[in-house]
């Protein structure tokens, strides 16, 4: 049995069997770690190791190994901490505009006029609007939910209004360079999604521009992009869960499961719905994956990160 004191001034507890690296645990070292309930750290891993006599001075960027049970339980702990933060933000900014592209959809399979196709577009391009925000609220609050550190929802929306061009910006360009990739061959769009898949907190939380983002997070992936891969594999069967289970409702209460449009007010509810859910588990994800990355490359603990926010 072993005491962390946390960078809030708080005691966490924890045992030898919550300790997730091969190193021991010495006095003085950095660590990161999960706090539990009743001031219970679990999920422990070093950030930094203790400096030999003959080390004083050298800083070591090792964090431990890359460990994607960690990034999923830092993405649904982030999520379950700021739920009001995020489902707000994901319902106002994702959930509105796809019930304006579900009713200019369903208007135009019904009639085909001109307002039909103005709703249905209209409501496209808030939701791409929308979806960039939400990655600025979502990277926000997620990073200072793993430091241990509130946001308010003010803070969070200020970050998505000031982030909102550049992060535009980024999903222009790595969209373009994807889909040309893909274009080539499936492998090589699934290569470069990989590499790019931390580029937006890189934009949000390094506030680098759009080239320097990407380059930084083909740089935070390197050596580590089976795992990445690995990681989105598991979002992408999620996100089909998530949809297979609305969906289902959907069915059961008379919306059509398998058209291609939406043809009834049941399906517009369920296209938002899974909108809103994807939107939040994606966002959070990748903020996860990005927090791993930096601190097992660099060993950036939580007052690094914090610091760059400040």
């Amino acid at each position: 049995m072993g005491a962390i004191l946390g960078d809030d001034t708080a005691r966490y507890l924890f045992n030898a069997t919550q300790v997730r690296t091969p190193l021991p645990l010495t006095r003085g070292q950095r660590v990161d770690f999960v706090p539990g309930a009743d001031l219970q750290a679990t999920e422990i891993f070093v950030l930094q190791a203790v400096a030999s006599p003959t080390q004083a001075g050298q800083s070591v960027s090792q964090g431990g190994p890359f460990d994607l049970g960690r990034v999923i339980q830092r993405t649904f702990t982030a999520i379950r901490a700021n739920a009001a933060i995020f489902f707000g933000a994901s319902t106002v900014l994702v959930g509105v505009p796809s019930v304006v592209m579900g009713m200019g959809q369903t208007r135009m399979v019904e009639t085909a006029s001109g307002s039909s196709f103005l709703a249905f577009f209209g409501g496209f391009f808030l939701y791409l609007v929308g979806a960039f925000m939400l990655q600025g609220v979502v990277v926000k609050t997620a990073v200072n939910s793993f430091n241990g550190k509130a946001t308010l929802s003010s803070e969070a929306m200020e970050t998505a209004v000031r982030m909102f061009l550049p992060l535009l910006g980024l999903g222009i360009v790595a969209g373009i360079g994807t889909g040309l990739a893909f274009l080539l061959l499936i492998v090589p769009g699934i290569i470069v999604a990989v590499m790019w898949s931390v580029a937006a907190p890189a934009v949000v939380i390094e506030k680098r521009g759009v080239f320097e983002s990407l380059q930084r997070s083909r740089d935070l992936t390197r050596g580590y992009r089976w795992h990445v891969f690995g990681l989105m594999v598991i979002y992408v069967i999620l996100s089909w869960i998530i949809g297979a289970a609305v969906g289902g409702i959907s069915l059961a209460t008379g919306g059509g499961f398998m058209e291609g449009s939406a043809i009834t007010w049941v399906n517009v509810a369920t296209n938002v719905i899974i909108n809103i859910l994807s939107g939040v588990v994606a966002s959070v994800g990748v903020a996860a994956l990005y927090y791993e990355l930096r601190t097992v490359k660099e060993g950036a603990g939580p007052e690094v990160l914090a610091a760059i926010f400040d």
